[in-house]
């Protein structure tokens, strides 16, 4: 095990030190406890078999200000996949107890500003904060542009060409009791991804909670399961997501929506990425429990089918 301490108390004083000290390719988990510091560093989890542990969730945090309109050397934007304060490329990765924010700001000044980057297959995430504004949370590949950035620490993710039409992929993320806060398009990507007992926050702004870009040949995409969705917004201003892609899948499962949640429910992107059924929506309580004013091409999914889904079969095994 290693211990974090900005004092020097422990084994480093910062967290990249202690993932750049982890052999590679080991099997064993590596343990790497955080002290109740705030951590001012943008990391990048590149190896495998990793368990990296917070002493206390809102005390142990992890921030940076990196942004879509940081500029590479060259002048150009860096953009989305740039910005990220937290990037995981290695598999079999969890992350407990601690908080994880992206301090650039509000998107209409910054443009996005990611929180955590998931892009290794088997992560999981238990009691963990992620705050930011635009697209706090993303769970997809890596693309050359990002390795490069990251380089020299080597990336052991899937890796595409372009995210908004990769191929299908099988790499998974699992999250548990989590916090996530954010406002346009806050949970995004084409992982499968299963969410359980979260809470989903809207910021002010207003916005999307999910932007999924799922693959047709995924039949599972995002999956919320008894996750509560609340904000800080005006009544209705946050809607339920909107397909980044043309079968894009989410489905949230016995959650509770409170009177911030649009009473459609769902979004279309544009013209050529409706909402389909491949959106759907079962056993939801609060104040918008009532789906006959969700979006017409929506699933009102039957109890039958709701059963059908479960974490062993949205996360293939």
């Amino acid at each position: 095990m290693y211990i974090v301490a900005k004092d020097g108390s422990g084994d480093f004083t910062s967290i990249q030190q202690a993932i750049d000290a982890i052999p590679g390719g080991g099997q064993a988990p590596t343990i790497i406890l955080l002290r109740m510091e705030e951590f001012h560093e943008r990391v990048v989890v590149n190896k495998d078999n990793v368990r990296i542990i917070g002493e206390a969730r809102d005390r142990t945090v992890i921030t940076a200000k990196g942004c879509a309109k940081d500029l590479n050397p060259d002048g150009t934007e860096r953009g989305t996949f740039l910005s990220a304060t937290f990037m995981v490329t290695g598999n079999n990765v969890e992350v407990e107890n601690l908080t994880i924010r992206n301090d650039a700001g509000d998107g209409r000044d910054v443009g996005q500003a990611v929180a955590v980057y998931a892009a290794g297959d088997r992560g999981v995430w238990r009691n963990v904060r992620m705050i930011a504004h635009q697209d706090t949370l993303f769970c997809g590949p890596l693309m050359k542009k990002v390795v490069d950035f990251i380089a020299p620490r080597q990336a052991y993710a899937e890796c595409v060409e372009s995210i908004g039409d990769s191929t299908l992929t099988h790499s998974r993320q699992y999250f548990e009791d989590c916090f996530i806060q954010g406002d346009v398009d806050f949970i995004f990507g084409p992982y499968r991804c299963w969410f359980e007992r979260c809470t989903l926050f809207m910021n002010a702004r207003g916005g999307l909670y999910t932007a999924a870009n799922t693959p047709e040949e995924q039949p599972y995409g995002l999956v919320f399961h008894n996750c509560k969705l609340t904000g800080e917004c005006e009544e209705g201003k946050a809607f339920l997501g909107r397909p980044w892609r043309k079968y894009s899948r989410t489905v949230f499962l016995n959650c509770e929506m409170d009177a911030h949640v649009s009473p459609q429910g769902f979004a279309d992107w544009d013209e050529p990425k409706p909402v389909t059924e491949r959106y759907a929506e079962f056993g939801t309580s609060g104040a918008r429990a009532d789906q006959s004013t969700r979006h017409p091409k929506q699933k009102r999914m039957t109890a039958t089918e709701a059963a059908d889904y479960s974490i062993q079969e949205g996360l293939g095994g």
